[in-house]
């Protein structure tokens, strides 16, 4: 039988504008945590892949890897510990995701039960919101996307979908409201508040029709997560979860050039390939973590995963959040089928924070800890399946991950 990946110990930092921390005590932070949480040293690791968009442009430091070896290993020669730094902009984390998920596959092939650190940052703050929009729209295609920054590509999303169908702007606003009221319930959020549905409809236009309170804020922050092989999570007594399954997909980097700007084929063809591995479905999973970077991306998000028809999600929105300021949290979404599916209990990048290297790897720390049911407040009763979406730019590349409880 195949060997299976497990997730034995996960850290997270706090997400927000922390001046006072660099970004190599932010990693240092969250893969700390990590170890003290699968109960294990620094090197009992044998490589790690840290997932990061652009520190050479926010910060001015490359060969990253290196760098986090010297300052965090504590440049042991040693050591066997292999590290490299991964790009996709904000699907950085998700690919480290996947690269240390198959890098176990790899091992277990071979007989080995590698222990491998998936871990995801960025230092975004130091930087004016004018440069750190320069830098973030480096993401879109720099040669024929040229003037345009991704509030405005996802706004350009945002106006086609309420175009092509008889959505309103104030559906969309009631996410928002459901993010906050998960980030109230979430210690590491960056924006910890309950905010009314009024509040959001009036927040300033950042990109028509995307207005302020639609849109995921500047953040500093970082995660990780450590992989093994079930076989050895068993040997170390470890509380995992399984991952079945991570996929990564390219599709173009433009808008301009997809034959229907309101399919993120990149995650289509990425939660088909979960799917199709695990024998799992979207109506066996309960609990999601999207890449809500604006209100529009959720929703696109939840019809590519195959909740919702094509088009249809936002039938749903109204019906399933319109009290959801008043609710307790954990506030679901209803399905088609009459299942309750809960998304983004952290907040969301909306909510919880986007600092972008860092998402991927935080989803997969949610997920993990709400199938070990250690979510708190914001606990979701009896899940076993969850499934990860991390997305770079405005869909050239989707990360989907699938977990469940043993």
């Amino acid at each position: 039988m195949k060997e299976k990946v497990a997730v034995i110990g996960v850290g997270h930092t706090e997400f927000g504008e922390l001046w006072d921390r660099s970004w190599v005590e932010l990693v240092e932070e969250a893969g700390l945590e990590a170890l003290e949480d699968a109960g294990i040293k620094k090197n009992d690791i044998e490589k790690f892949f840290l997932g990061n968009m652009s520190l050479g442009m926010f910060g001015g430091q490359e060969h990253t890897a290196s760098k986090v070896f010297s300052e965090v290993f504590d440049s042991n020669p040693e050591s066997q510990i292999l590290g490299r730094r991964i790009e996709g902009a904000c699907s950085s984390g998700g690919l480290a995701l996947e690269a240390s998920f198959n890098d176990v596959l790899a091992g277990a092939h071979h007989d080995e039960d590698r222990i491998v650190m998936a871990g995801g940052f960025e230092k975004m703050t130091d930087k004016s919101t004018d440069e750190a929009t320069k830098i973030l729209s480096a993401a879109s295609d720099m040669g024929k996307e040229v003037g345009f920054t991704f509030p405005a590509l996802y706004g350009m999303l945002k106006d086609r979908y309420l175009e092509e169908t008889e959505a309103t702007e104030e559906d969309f606003d009631h996410i928002a409201v459901k993010s906050h009221k998960h980030a109230s319930k979430n210690p590491r959020a960056q924006y910890p508040f309950e905010v009314s549905h009024d509040k959001v409809k009036n927040s300033f236009p950042v990109a028509s029709p995307t207005k302020l309170l639609n849109s995921s804020g500047i953040a500093d922050g970082a995660a990780a997560v450590l992989l093994t092989t079930v076989r050895k999570a068993e040997e170390l007594g470890a509380d995992y979860v399984v991952i079945e399954d991570v996929e990564g997909v390219n599709d173009s980097i433009a808008l301009y050039e997809r034959e229907d700007i309101l399919t993120l084929v990149s995650t289509q063809k990425a939660a088909e390939r979960v799917y199709d591995s695990s024998g799992l479905g979207p109506e066996d999973v309960d609990i999601a973590e999207v890449h809500d970077c604006f209100s529009i991306a959720e929703v696109l998000a939840l019809e590519d995963l195959g909740f919702y028809p094509k088009k249809k999600a936002w039938k749903w929105i109204e019906k399933s959040l319109k009290d959801c300021s008043e609710n307790e949290a954990p506030v679901p979404y209803e399905l088609p089928d009459g299942r309750e599916l809960f998304v983004n209990t952290s907040g969301g990048l909306k909510a919880k924070g986007h600092p972008v290297g860092a998402t991927g790897i935080a989803q997969a720390v949610e997920i993990t800890e709400q199938l070990r049911g250690e979510a708190g407040e914001r606990q979701v009763d009896g899940a076993e399946v969850g499934i990860t979406h991390n997305v770079g730019g405005s869909g050239g590349t989707a990360v989907v991950s699938l977990l469940r409880k043993p």
